[in-house]
């Protein structure tokens, strides 16, 4: 989230093995998400980085 600005979804991976992976238009083809449930860890990375890349990002989880 930049300052001032709104939130974008970046990105979504599921929660039984990571099988299901998905981008936002704004880092697609650029981002990686993985997970490793033995450790509750889940991982973004995002290459070719850009200036807009570097607002604050979020993790969420659902309940």
């Amino acid at each position: 989230q930049a300052p001032g600005g709104s939130l974008e979804w970046v990105s979504y991976i599921s929660s039984d093995s990571g099988s299901i992976q998905r981008y936002g238009e704004a880092v697609k083809g650029r981002a990686q998400i993985s997970r490793d449930n033995s450790r509750s860890e889940a991982s973004l990375s995002l290459r070719s980085l850009q200036a807009q890349d570097s607002p604050r990002y979020f993790c969420a989880v659902p309940r």
